[in-house]
């Protein structure tokens, strides 16, 4: 049975209502959204997280960056800096990270997960089922490990909760195509080793409210996970 964690109701509705993300801007969209767990409707808007992540964004048609079948949308784009190559757009996950707790005006704090593997995150997920505190998790990945179709860039997902039984974990992507069947809209599940596997040295960032801050730090050194930002 799939357990979900605390918060997810906020994140499903959030999600039905702002799919699909802006073109390279799958991190500010993925913490907007993961955010409503913590803080509810004053969640900061996509926009609002790019900029205070330093997300830069390249000018050019690249359909390759999109899973097939989905359309370009630019909102925002005005208000951001241009990258000087499409391998240089997007946003970093120290970025992310920096931006999440600016915007939010260090109410919320950010704790990094790095490379916490299969087993690591397995016990991670199933810690966080019973936790007492409000929090959103996203996982930056990589699209190649996640899908059955061509697409491999760098990602960002939230992460919904998870099925002991069967082995899965529920995400909730940034596109409505890539939602399954009976679930939310851009939802779907995942096997965990595939996560873990997707995300290699990348990691998550576990999104808390800045009073849980030490609760969550102690949560992931009991588990020996790296509290370290990736830079991939």
């Amino acid at each position: 049975m799939l357990r979900r964690f605390p918060g997810v109701d906020a994140i499903v509705s959030a999600l039905d209502s702002a799919l699909p993300q802006p073109d390279q801007l799958c991190g500010p969209f993925s913490a907007s959204i993961a955010l409503t767990a913590v803080v509810g409707d004053d969640a900061p808007d996509v926009t609002a997280l790019a900029i205070a992540a330093g997300s830069s964004i390249w000018p050019g048609e690249t359909v390759a960056a999109r899973p097939p079948g989905t359309h370009r949308i630019t909102d925002g784009w005005d208000c951001l800096p241009r990258a000087a190559s499409i391998d240089t757009a997007g946003t970093t996950a120290a970025g992310l990270a920096t931006g999440i707790e600016t915007v939010t005006e260090r109410r919320v704090a950010v704790v990094p997960i790095m490379g916490p593997g299969a087993e690591g995150l397995r016990l991670l997920l199933a810690r966080l089922i019973d936790v007492q505190f409000l929090f959103g998790l996203v996982a930056n990945v990589h699209t190649a490990e996640l899908t059955e179709f061509d697409w491999n860039v760098g990602h960002f997902v939230t992460v919904l909760g998870m099925d002991t039984v069967a082995n899965v974990v529920a995400i909730a992507d940034t596109y409505r195509e890539l939602g399954a069947a009976g679930m939310p809209p851009g939802c779907r599940t995942v096997p965990i080793d595939a996560l873990a596997s997707s995300m290699g040295e990348r990691g998550l960032l576990l999104v808390v409210d800045s009073d849980d801050r030490s609760a969550a730090l102690d949560l992931t050194r009991s588990l020996d996970l790296r509290n370290d930002v990736w830079s991939v």
